[in-house]
């Protein structure tokens, strides 16, 4: 019952970011900070995002990659991610942890929402980034995103090729 009121409030609080969020697409005048969300009860290769940014032209030191670990006890960030699992939230919703918290203060110029399931911790987080420009895929909310790429998390290529191709008409590369 605990975990059905605290799914509640983050539902309640992604809500509340979705209905002030403005696209700020226009501020970005060159690319240089990048942020992926991920789900990390899928398998995804970080080094594919590392490609990615690669190719975007983004450093490897201005890529921070945070995922959501569904049910697990004890979250241990790595040298390429950080992570973090139901116990990050608060009863009421609010973000308990710092790595967290630092995820979604930072004002990233992209944030890629590299998920395909509609999960409220990934939407929460997503939604309350203070990323300017946000990417994902069709299957999440699409009010959280500016960009919805149509492919899947399996088919890395076919969205690598797919963002570079919006980005650069969008002249954000």
């Amino acid at each position: 019952m605990l975990k059905g009121l605290k799914r509640n409030a983050i539902k309640k609080s992604a809500e509340a970011y979705l209905k002030e969020r403005e696209t700020r697409s226009q501020n970005i005048s060159n690319l240089k900070t990048l942020a992926v969300l991920i789900d990390a009860t899928q398998s995804i290769n970080i080094v594919s995002l590392l490609k990615l940014a690669n190719e975007l032209g983004v450093k490897s030191e201005e890529l921070k990659v945070i995922g959501y670990k569904e049910d697990q006890k004890e979250i241990i960030d790595d040298k390429d991610a950080a992570y973090y699992n139901d116990k990050s939230f608060g009863v009421n919703g609010a973000i308990k942890s710092k790595s967290l918290q630092d995820f979604v203060d930072k004002d990233f110029d992209v944030l890629i929402n590299f998920y395909e399931k509609n999960s409220v911790e990934l939407n929460y987080v997503a939604a309350a980034s203070k990323a300017k420009f946000k990417v994902g895929f069709a299957e999440v909310d699409n009010r959280i995103n500016d960009l919805i790429i149509g492919s899947t998390t399996n088919d890395t290529n076919l969205f690598i090729s797919e963002l570079k191709k919006y980005l650069k008409i969008l002249q954000i590369i």
